[in-house]
Order: C-alpha cells, then structure tokens, then sequence
C-alpha cells in the first residue's frame, strides 16, 4: 500500500533514523491498513483466504484491523526469530530489501503490546519455506484470536 502514495508521502523515521512516523505519518499508516483491509475483504468474499503482511506494533493497532477484517477465524502469526538472527537476515538482504532501521524497539514494543495474541513463531532455524509449511500445517490450532 505505501507504493502506492508518491506526492506527500510522510517520513515515517527521523533524522537519526528512528522510527517516528508523527501525526502525519501515522495518518497515512491509518490509511495504508484501511485500504489493505478492504483489499483483504474483497478477496475473502470472493472465497479466498487473505492475509496482511504487515508489522502490527501495537494493541491499538491489532483492534483496528480487527475491527475492519470481515474474514474468520481471525489469526495473528508474529515471524519472531531471535533478534540477532533478524539483524544477520537484514544485512544479508539485498539493499533494496533492507529495514533501514534497528527494529529492536519495535520487537520490545510488539513483545509489550501484544504479546498474548495470536501465534509468536520462533523462526530463528527455519528456512522461508519451513516456515510456510509450519504455518500451513499450525496456524489454525495456533494462531486465532478474539478481540
């Protein structure tokens, strides 16, 4: 969804390149989950299961979406590799694909906020694909919420 904001796309970190998105930015972040979840419902009333690849920091956050997602059973499923294996996968990404900020924060906060939600997958030793065939054969025993 940002890709798709070119004139007036908010900062969303600030000059030391921490994470600050301001009352602008968090507007247009808003907005970015309003329209992937309108996105995501149209898939599902066509029969299809959505999912939202997104970061979800906070609990404010999670009851927003959840509030807008028509599809359930609702699941959250946190990637949660040990840090300094998330850190050693982001430099090894290519540039392009690289978070250009220490998401350590943001891992804290996630922890803190919704931390007794959904399904926090360890993925410290599995591949992209182990990982997606963990979830496929989990995620319904593991990953539903209710809000």
């Amino acid at each position: 969804m940002a890709q798709l904001m070119v004139n007036g796309r908010a900062k969303l970190l600030d000059d030391t390149g921490n994470w600050n998105p301001g009352p602008e930015g968090k507007r247009q972040l808003r907005l970015r989950m309003i329209n992937a979840c309108s996105v995501a419902n149209n898939f599902a009333e066509a029969g299809f299961t959505p999912v939202l690849d997104t970061v979800v920091e906070t609990r404010e956050e999670l009851e927003f979406l959840a509030a807008r997602l028509a599809a359930r059973p609702l699941m959250l499923i946190v990637l949660a590799p040990p840090l300094e294996v998330a850190r050693h996968r982001n430099a090894t990404r290519p540039e392009k694909d690289r978070v250009s900020y220490d998401f350590a924060h943001t891992a804290a906060n996630m922890r803190r906020e919704i931390g007794d939600q959904g399904w926090w997958l360890d993925t410290g030793a599995l591949t992209a694909e182990d990982t997606a065939d963990v979830i496929v054969a989990e995620a319904a025993r593991k990953a539903a919420i209710s809000l």
